[in-house]
């Protein structure tokens, strides 16, 4: 993943004190069940009496069934994940198409787990994680949020994990919840419907390394098919003057 600078320059003696195995209680805590249990949902739900199906739940700004939430979730567009303030794994939204793929897996017997149990324990997955949260945790620089953009090999496709710290009406942290997406599509959208493309910046200070890691062509030098248009135009002819089509132009800044 792709970090910004600030981020990178945490203590890293500091966030690697988060507590990934949640030993900790949040103020929502169900006590007396072993939160790695494959059926911690079920146990929970049952302690505390929880709301289901056609039951009302009344919101800040709704009044909706539980099966009305659940529906509304899994329909919603991108992956959806929510761990408290506990580093406990409470909720992600299903996908509604069981054959869907996931971009960021996950599945029902993991809803209750701490982080450490849901994150693999290899090279530097559980300190980045780490680090994520003890940055939304203690408003690392003013940050609220953190963006990941993770290189898949394909350059028509931008995989965004959207980190947003969860606060409650008094601002105290609640925990964190993740947002998962390939934002392609939302671009490919805008391009079509506003008449634009995409085209490379040769002076762009950002995205080389992007470039490079999603673009199996792609050389070890950075922006390789910038340089490579420039010298391409410059053996082009010149192009002759062309009629006025501004109705349909493909339009670029």
């Amino acid at each position: 993943m792709a970090e910004p600078k600030w981020l990178k320059d945490m203590n890293r003696d500091e966030y690697l004190k988060e507590d990934f195995d949640a030993t900790g209680h949040s103020r929502y805590t169900v006590d007396g069940i072993d939160k790695n249990d494959p059926d911690w949902l079920d146990k929970a739900a049952k302690k505390v009496h929880a709301a289901e199906g056609d039951d009302y739940v009344k919101l800040d700004s709704g009044l909706l069934t539980v099966n009305q939430i659940n529906w509304m979730l899994r329909n919603t567009f991108g992956e959806l994940t929510f761990v408290d303030d506990n580093n406990q794994f409470l909720w992600y939204n299903r996908p509604q198409d069981p054959n869907y793929k996931m971009k960021a897996k996950r599945v029902p017997a993991q809803v209750g787990d701490t982080m450490a149990a849901i994150h693999p324990d290899v090279r530097d997955v559980i300190p980045n994680a780490k680090k994520v949260v003890h940055a939304l945790r203690t408003k690392e620089g003013g940050h609220d949020d953190v963006y990941m953009p993770v290189p898949t090999g394909n350059l028509k496709e931008l995989v965004l994990h959207y980190y947003k710290r969860v606060e409650d009406e008094d601002g105290n942290y609640m925990g964190i919840y993740e947002w998962v997406q390939d934002l392609y599509p939302f671009v490919k959208y805008f391009c079509e419907t506003t008449g634009q493309k995409l085209v490379v910046d040769p002076d762009a200070q950002t995205g080389a390394t992007y470039r490079r890691n999603s673009d199996p062509e792609a050389q070890t030098g950075a922006s390789t098919k910038a340089e490579a248009e420039k010298v391409e135009k410059a053996a082009e002819p010149a192009p002759k003057p062309a009629a006025d089509t501004t109705s349909s132009a493909s339009h670029h800044e």
